[in-house]
C-alpha cells in the first residue's frame, strides 16, 4: 500500500509540474481559449488516435482504419481480390465518387500475379467535393485522392486499409454545414468500402 500511495504521490507531482510549466511557458490560458474554438468532437478524436500511439508505438495505426478480407473456402485469392475491387468500386459509385487511379506493388519483387504478396493501392474521388474543400483550404489536397489499400502479409493474411477521415472532419474548427455533409458523406463512403470490400459483400 505504502508503494502505491508514494507512485500515486509521485505521479500527482509530476502532473502539477507538468500543469505550471504550461501556464509558463506555453500560456495555457490562450491555449484552452483555442481549444475552445476547435469541434466539439476535436479532442475526443485526438485522444482516440494518441491512445493507439501510446498502445502501440506506432503513428500510422492511429491514423488506419482496417478490416480482415474473409475469404471463402470455395474461393482463390485472385478471385477474392477481383470480387473486393468490384464491390469497392459500386460502393464508391453510390456515394459519388470514380476510381481514379489505382496500383498493384511488387513485394519482394515479384507482382502478386507472379506469386508474390497482394499489395494494391486504389484511389477514388469527387471532382466536385475536392474542389469545394481545396477553396475551404489547399491543405486539403494531401487527403486526395481517399486511399484503400489491400495488403496480405506474411502469414497469408489479407487485409483492407483505409485512412480514418475523422481528424479531417473533427480535427479542426467546425466546418460549414455544407462541408461537413459533403465529407461525412466521403467518409461514409469509404468506410463502406473498407467493410463491405473486406467481407466480399456483392451488392
Amino acid at each position: 500500500m505504502g508503494f502505491i500511495k508514494n507512485l500515486l504521490s509521485l505521479i500527482g507531482l509530476i502532473v502539477v509540474v507538468g500543469v505550471l510549466y504550461a501556464f509558463v511557458s506555453f500560456d495555457l490560458g490562450a491555449k484552452i481559449g483555442q481549444v475552445n474554438q476547435l469541434d466539439p468532437k476535436a479532442m475526443e478524436t485526438y485522444m482516440e488516435m494518441f491512445e493507439k500511439v501510446l498502445e502501440t508505438g506506432d503513428p500510422a495505426k492511429g491514423m488506419i482504419r482496417k478490416k480482415q478480407m474473409i475469404i471463402p473456402k470455395d474461393m482463390s485469392k485472385e478471385e477474392a481480390f477481383e470480387t473486393a475491387l468490384e464491390v469497392m468500386d459500386e460502393v464508391a459509385s453510390n456515394h459519388g465518387l470514380s476510381m481514379v487511379d489505382q496500383k498493384t506493388m511488387p513485394r519482394n519483387g515479384k507482382l502478386f500475379k507472379d506469386g508474390g504478396l497482394l499489395t494494391h493501392i486504389r484511389s477514388y474521388c469527387s471532382p466536385t467535393i475536392a474542389d469545394k474543400f481545396l477553396k475551404h483550404s489547399g491543405e486539403f489536397i494531401g487527403f486526395m485522392p481517399c486511399r484503400v489499400g489491400i495488403v496480405e502479409n506474411e502469414k497469408g493474411e489479407i487485409w483492407v486499409y483505409t485512412m480514418s477521415m475523422d481528424l479531417m472532419i473533427n480535427g479542426g474548427r467546425p466546418l460549414s454545414k455544407e462541408l461537413l455533409e459533403l465529407a461525412n458523406e466521403v467518409r461514409n463512403g469509404m468506410y463502406e468500402m473498407l467493410e463491405k470490400g473486406a467481407a466480399l459483400e456483392e451488392l
